[in-house]
């Protein structure tokens, strides 16, 4: 990419960065306020938690069809300034329960940033670029990320209150929307009436025929969104068990676990950019292929990480680390490639909705595998499903051959 291509696309990601450093600042101190301060219950906290993630999932689909109506910009900015209100209200708030309603609100704001933002990416990306683009994406998305727990954690410790991080958190989502204001242009993909939906404003529903209707007219559209749902689940089922796993088999201490974790999400985002010039030079099909493949190995090794396997559970790690880095810029190059004219954000929110909706999944029967069926289930049925998803994708793209 040239520099003047280079330019816009790191400031897209930089706005997405800065999202995600606000959102992630705010998901250790939410539960901790929620149950030290207002003496909420942990089932509580779990619907506090499930309710955000629930309404986010849903409605990518829909901010990603509107953003190809109305244009990225306003799209973007609206969920920002929606999302930035949240932490405040945390501060002020007394009752617990009333989180539940305010993480909805909350969660729709944060569903507007991801569709509409890679969409902007697409526009701005040749196609022979497209997953570099996307790499550069993922960089700052998992940048955020990685960094935003230990920022919220840090500055809650040092002034001594979590009104601080939650201050913090809100001051962060109002940059990145000042940021957008200026980097994301107006442009709108097509007219509603070519997105196959009367142009009725605030109809939700027909992002969902939109949809639906594209799946039917590309099959493979379909199996890829299929690909995205099953893997998803496989990932999820670790969600609930897997820092039990780290403490109870591996013997691991609070303090490696999240060292770890920061090493491994950082690794990755260092090389999501190399990885989509890799996609970009030797095919975007190949990578993904590859990357899944690595994956299914990874989780096959994971069981095999007891008490004193540290060599696997590195290996492990360093596979499945390996494999989302190769392969989600090469997968988000080739879900956007999918897209029919006008229909790019929609397509993209889709996909996320699916990832989405596995993650939700997923995680209901991972503690329930763990309990009824030992330490090592909840990792084969992921294996199994990750091998099932990688054969589904080799079906679904290998034979595009870029």
């Amino acid at each position: 990419m040239s520099r003047g291509t280079t330019r816009p696309l790191v400031a897209i990601a930089l706005v997405v960065g800065l999202a995600e450093l606000g959102f992630a600042t705010v998901i250790p101190l939410l539960p901790l306020y929620l149950k030290e301060r207002l003496g909420a219950s942990a089932t509580l906290v779990g619907v506090v938690v499930a309710a955000f993630a629930a309404v986010e999932t849903v409605c990518k689909t829909t901010w990603g069809h509107v953003a190809d109506r109305v244009g990225r910009r306003p799209v973007v900015v609206g969920g920002l300034v929606l999302a930035s209100a949240a932490p405040i209200v945390m501060t002020v708030l007394r009752v617990p329960w009333l989180f539940v309603p305010l993480r909805l609100v909350d969660g729709t704001g944060s569903a507007a940033l991801w569709p509409a933002s890679a969409a902007a990416i697409v526009d701005r990306t040749a196609a022979n670029r497209r997953a570099t683009g996307m790499g550069t994406l993922n960089m700052f998305f998992l940048s955020g990320l990685a960094l935003g727990p230990s920022v919220g954690l840090f500055v809650s410790g040092a002034f001594g209150s979590y009104r601080a991080g939650f201050y913090l958190a809100s001051g962060l989502l109002l940059a990145a929307a000042a940021l957008a204001s200026l980097v994301l242009g107006d442009e709108r993909a097509v007219p509603a009436e070519i997105c196959g939906v009367a142009p009725t404003p605030g109809r939700g529903a027909g992002a969902w025929r939109s949809v639906l209707g594209t799946v039917r007219a590309s099959p493979q559209l379909g199996a890829m969104l299929a690909v995205a749902f099953v893997q998803m689940i496989g990932v999820g089922l670790l969600a609930p068990i897997l820092v039990i796993y780290a403490h109870e088999v591996v013997r691991l201490s609070d303090q490696v676990i999240g060292v770890v974790f920061l090493v491994v999400v950082l690794a990755v985002a260092a090389g999501s950019i190399p990885s989509g010039r890799l996609a970009d030079r030797i095919g975007r099909a190949r990578t993904v292929v590859w990357g899944m493949t690595m994956a299914s190995a990874g989780m096959w090794l994971l069981p095999a990480a007891g008490r004193g396997n540290l060599i696997v559970l590195g290996v492990a790690a360093a596979l499945l680390g390996a494999s989302y880095a190769l392969s989600s810029p090469a997968w988000l190059a080739l879900m956007s490639e999918a897209a029919p004219p006008g229909r790019t954000g929609m397509v993209m929110g889709a996909s996320e909705t699916a990832q989405g909706a596995g993650l939700i999944i997923g995680p209901a029967f991972g503690g329930a595998l763990y309990d009824r069926f030992g330490p090592q289930a909840p990792f084969l049925a992921s294996a199994l499903l990750l091998t099932a998803g990688t054969v589904l994708a080799i079906r679904a793209v290998a034979r595009r051959g870029s």
